[in-house]
């Protein structure tokens, strides 16, 4: 399904540049309308994916548009642009759940990356089959990224500047990679088949690679499972959570929706679900047979949860691929 885009500036000229820097050779559906009021009336007849507005405008300003389309839709991804970000404090950021900040003047490079971190973030990270041994680290691609997103503005610059300076999990050794104790066999999802088994130290360093997105204090728990419901490591804040049956019910509502889209004529299922609540959103993601379930709080940014998870995931399919 193409994305779409509604950009909201009352300057006529920031319109038309914007509409071109994101139109121009993209996969989106860019409108641009004049005022807030415009935009709330758009929003309302034909929901948006992003929302790209200005915060000082005539009449209603850029803070009032982003709640009131929160409370149509609190899925929508907001960019907010300005020629002076003192405007917006990180607790009005928070509060408002905007994903990323730009100061006027922005090049339109800057412009596209950021829309392309928040709408496509995995076309960012080369694909398994694309790597070889002269492809960039998951690292790396981040770090290319980032630039579009000023550092220590909104809820996710702020994450992934945590992001930048992590390290990616180191691979394993030669030795472990082909050898060591199997300290899990999945269940295979086939007949005929003998299912996927991991060693001890393969679950290690997967637990590793959840290690720091689970330590933010916005994450819940981070729970890996394979899609039987095999729970292979987990981190969790909370000592009432049953992992086990989180995990079983996990699986068991991905199977669902891939029936649910098979059903109704879907031919690529997706990989990533966000179900968004007042108190916690969960994403599940799936790499095979294998299932990453995470729980964040109401004051995390889904933009940021999207783009570690999807790093996450990187990381423990190489490490699955190195059995």
């Amino acid at each position: 399904m193409v994305k779409r885009i509604l950009i909201v500036d009352d300057d006529s000229n920031i319109r038309r540049i914007v509409s071109l820097a994101l139109s121009d050779d993209s996969p989106y559906e860019v409108h641009a309308v004049a005022s807030a009021e415009a935009a709330l009336l758009h929003v309302a007849r034909q929901p948006v994916d992003l929302l790209f507005t200005d915060i000082r405008m005539p009449g209603m300003d850029g803070f009032d548009l982003v709640q009131r389309v929160r409370e149509l839709d609190p899925t929508t991804a907001v960019i907010v642009f300005t020629v002076s970000p003192q405007d917006l404090s990180p607790e009005r950021a928070a509060q408002l759940k905007i994903d990323c900040l730009l100061e006027k003047p922005v090049s339109p490079e800057r412009m596209r990356l950021a829309v392309d971190l928040l709408l496509d973030p995995i076309k960012l990270l080369p694909r398994p089959s694309q790597r070889d041994a002269t492809s960039q680290p998951v690292a790396s691609v981040v770090e290319d990224v980032s630039p579009a997103l000023p550092t220590g503005t909104g809820p996710l610059g702020q994450r992934l500047a945590a992001l930048r300076s992590r390290k990616p999990t180191a691979p394993l050794p030669p030795g472990v990679q082909s050898g060591g104790h199997v300290a899990v066999h999945l269940t295979p999802r086939s007949s005929g088949l003998d299912g996927r088994s991991y060693s001890e130290q393969q679950i290690e360093a997967m637990r590793l690679a959840l290690k720091d997105m689970a330590m933010e204090p916005d994450v819940h728990c981070a729970v890996l499972a394979d899609l039987s419901g095999i729970v292979l490591t987990h981190w969790s804040r909370r000592r009432d959570i049953n992992i086990t049956v989180v995990a079983a019910l996990a699986a068991g509502n991905t199977m669902a929706l891939a029936e649910i889209g098979r059903n109704l004529g879907q031919q690529n299922p997706g990989h990533l679900v966000i179900h968004e609540g007042q108190d916690q959103s969960i994403l599940m993601a799936t790499m095979g047979d294998l299932l990453l379930l995470i729980a964040i709080g109401p004051n995390a940014s889904l933009g940021w949860a999207r783009i570690a998870t999807l790093r996450a995931c990187e990381e423990i399919l190489q490490i699955a691929k190195s059995h």
